[in-house]
């Protein structure tokens, strides 16, 4: 009898998000030199060269608004079905909005 597999915090991710996470061109800095500021929309795309500072799959072409704004992340308000959300994020995630 073959014993149970285990389905941890991670199962099944690479199936669920091969679709979003797939870039194969190399890495500029140009959203490094983008500023935003507080009250500004942002357009959560992720981006997979990138995995610190993540934000779930969800959220993914998602539009909220600047809350805060840090040295490294940027703290969104995204509203998910009828509830606000919080998400922290960093700056390689995010693309200002209607530009």
């Amino acid at each position: 009898m073959a014993t149970k597999k285990s389905h941890g915090r991670s199962h099944g991710f690479k199936h669920k998000s091969r679709s979003v996470m797939t870039k194969k061109s190399p890495r500029g800095v140009s959203f490094l030199l983008r500023e935003y500021q507080e009250g500004q929309q942002a357009l959560v795309i992720i981006d997979p060269r990138q995995h610190k500072g993540l934000p779930h799959r969800r959220y993914h072409g998602k539009v909220g608004v600047i809350t805060n704004v840090g040295r490294r992340a940027i703290t969104l308000s995204v509203k998910l079905g009828n509830k606000p959300k919080t998400l922290i994020t960093r700056l390689d995630h995010i693309k200002p909005f209607g530009v």
